[in-house]
């Protein structure tokens, strides 16, 4: 299980045409995902995540990431 921050439409795999954050079960394919908007217009380094159930609640991560100190140069994001 993975869950992806997608800015880059791939006609092949995904089925949302927006910047969007989905979910991947054993595929890079979604199995849902769900359209977000840039703030202020560019990619920030915070990534959040939130997960809810029914009567239970929501649990919301979040966390400044440095990509750049944390990937490989060679790796690409989008």
């Amino acid at each position: 299980v993975a869950v992806e921050f997608d800015t880059f439409y791939n006609v092949d795999w995904d089925t949302n045409r927006d910047r969007h954050i989905g979910i991947d079960v054993n595929s890079i394919k979604s199995i849902s995902t769900k359209s977000f908007v840039l703030q202020n217009g560019k990619v920030g380094n915070v990534l959040s995540v939130s997960l809810g159930y029914p009567g239970i609640g929501v649990y919301k991560l979040d966390g400044v990431v440095p990509l750049k100190d944390v990937v490989p140069e060679w790796v690409r994001i989008g």
